[in-house]
């Protein structure tokens, strides 16, 4: 794996690389992609579309990135529903019958496994360690396991390793904790006010020690831990307690730099995100232009990113 990878993972438009895309990626190779419903007309196109996606670069060793938890989270919902599989209520099975629990989410994960390992997706952003909290924000909601930590740690760990004996990686998100937003971060910057003491025995304490080989950022305001900067911009919070206190070994990715939580040029977004502690930059609309600016001033990635990235290559293809 040469050092030529612009660390990002970007959005196409629609369910074809376009020429302008195509030679964009071509020139300035991004460590990855991510689906969207947009880009799935049908499943032979989209088999298509990710060899296609694949075959761009030398080494074929490309992330193919879907956000897709089950619940209203579902890329595929033009093509089946799984409304009936939501975080809420596998953690209510965890809850009530620990024996339904494992029957239901080996269904999920053996149907998603299956999906995605035809399709050539290999990198799959869920869990969610979000902490669920009553009269906050419906962005998470029904996407949290449980209002308890013990739960969320453990339903959490169970779907990364059934995930990963499938050869499939996961994304833990969205660290250190977007339960207690009262805004949604796609619109709004949520500012919490929590305690330092409070976060690190609830929200924070979900994602310590989790061997997710993924973490995605929280695009929230901490006021009481860093009180200028949203946490994906936040050294503090990446460096000081995700990497440190919170013992996270893996990559770290911010969270979708378009998102309105986020002020500045998309270029000014990247370099904060990269300044701050993040390995790698999701920018999801597809936007041309946008890509084309993050592309050609993003530095390739470093030796210690691409040793990480050769580990998980070297497992997962």
């Amino acid at each position: 794996m040469k050092s030529v990878y612009k660390p990002l993972i970007l959005g196409l438009s629609g369910p074809r690389i376009s020429k302008e895309e195509y030679f964009l990626f071509k020139t300035h190779l991004p460590l990855g992609y991510i689906i969207f419903s947009r880009n799935i007309k049908d499943f032979l196109q989209l088999k298509n579309l990710i060899a296609e996606l694949k075959s761009l670069n030398p080494d074929q060793k490309t992330l193919i990135m879907i956000d897709h938890e089950g619940g209203r989270v579902n890329r595929f919902s033009n093509f089946f529903n799984q409304n009936n599989q939501s975080a809420k209520i596998f953690g209510n099975y965890f809850k009530a019958d620990k024996n339904k629990f494992d029957l239901e989410i080996n269904k999920f994960i053996n149907f998603n496994s299956n999906l995605f390992n035809y399709f050539g997706i290999n990198l799959i952003a869920t869990p969610v360690l979000d902490l669920f909290y009553p009269n906050k924000s419906s962005v998470i909601s029904d996407r949290a396991y449980s209002e308890n930590v013990k739960e969320v740690i453990s339903i959490g760990k169970i779907i990364i390793k059934k995930y990963f004996k499938r050869r499939l990686l996961t994304i833990g998100k969205h660290a250190p904790g977007h339960g207690l937003s009262n805004l949604d971060s796609h619109f709004h910057l949520p500012i919490i006010n929590e305690t330092k003491d409070f976060l690190f025995n609830n929200d924070f304490e979900c994602f310590k020690n989790i061997e997710s080989p993924f973490l995605m950022t929280a695009h929230l305001l901490y006021k009481n831990i860093d009180s200028i900067h949203p946490a994906t911009f936040s050294s503090i919070i990446i460096k000081q307690i995700i990497k440190k206190k919170l013992k996270f070994k893996g990559l770290i990715m911010s969270d979708d730099i378009c998102m309105k939580a986020l002020n500045g040029s998309i270029e000014s977004r990247a370099a904060r995100s990269f300044e701050a502690g993040c390995d790698i930059v999701l920018h999801c609309s597809g936007n041309l232009a946008e890509m084309r600016r993050l592309l050609t001033t993003t530095k390739v990635a470093n030796k210690k990113l691409l040793a990480k990235m050769i580990k998980i290559f070297n497992y997962s293809q």
